[in-house]
């Protein structure tokens, strides 16, 4: 099990962070991965795919490119444009890059296989939360006692959702609920999700696999947020209660909460 948390001064805010992730109840290896960029205020969560040496070299590789990508774009003295970082890449809005760069790397190294992976990111900007996804993994936002979903799964069920032949509950089990139609890596250009959102202190942000989604409701998430638990508890549960659930797929969960200073 891979665990971080730490504090990163944001303004008048601090932004604390807690992160895991975990091989769940049956799968063997663990293809899920996630990144803490404290210097950036960026956070990621990968969910690999193309069985499990691949999966997991697909997820470490998409966070690798995001990191390597970050790095040189926010100008910290790097100035050796990382191989395959584009002039078309560099135009986009800065996640939309990232994606790009990473995408770039994951197809290189999956050279004609089936290897991919999702990504969701978000970067803590001047005054807001920007955030990107590819795939199924997830981003929602607890505030006032609701818990919002952020982005939209580019998955097959997921359009049956928006198309209304299927009600959100239906999504969890349905046998189809696997089949993604984006990820990381799988074709030569990648299309993300961009959005951003503003943060109002006593805000949690969960980036998430759908290792958490597919085995708990929406509602039994909120409900844990709803505990009033600190940060590493919270997520705690959320992992437990997730394997109890079944644990069929790794799990991976970083909070962080927008809090006023101490």
């Amino acid at each position: 099990m891979k665990r971080l948390d730490g504090i990163i001064p944001w303004h008048n805010l601090y932004l604390s962070y807690c992160g895991i992730s975990d091989l769940g109840r049956t799968r063997k290896e663990n293809e899920d991965d996630f990144l803490v960029m404290e210097q950036h205020r960026l956070f990621g969560v990968a969910d690999g795919m193309g069985g499990q040496v691949a999966g997991k070299l697909a997820s470490q590789t998409t966070l690798e490119g995001v990191s390597r990508a970050m790095n040189y774009l926010a100008d910290t003295g790097d100035t050796t444009i990382p191989y395959g970082l584009t002039a078309d890449m560099l135009r986009q809005p800065l996640l939309s890059c990232i994606a790009q760069f990473a995408n770039y790397l994951v197809h290189q190294k999956a050279d004609g296989s089936s290897m991919g992976s999702t990504l969701v990111v978000g970067h803590f900007t001047e005054d807001r939360l920007d955030f990107a996804n590819v795939g199924d993994s997830r981003l929602y936002l607890w505030r006032g006692g609701q818990l919002t979903q952020l982005t939209e799964d580019h998955s097959l069920v997921y359009e049956l959702y928006r198309m209304g032949n299927i009600s959100r509950e239906e999504m969890r089990v349905h046998n189809l609920r696997n089949i993604i139609t984006r990820a990381i890596g799988t074709h030569p250009q990648v299309e993300p999700g961009l959005g951003s959102s503003d943060v109002r202190p006593g805000d949690i942000f969960l980036f998430c696999s759908d290792g958490l989604t597919t085995m708990l409701e929406t509602a039994e998430i909120a409900a844990v947020l709803a505990s009033g638990a600190n940060l590493a508890a919270i997520n705690q549960t959320l992992v437990a209660r997730a394997n109890e659930a079944g644990g069929r797929d790794n799990i991976t969960t970083l909070l962080i909460a927008a809090q006023g200073m101490m």
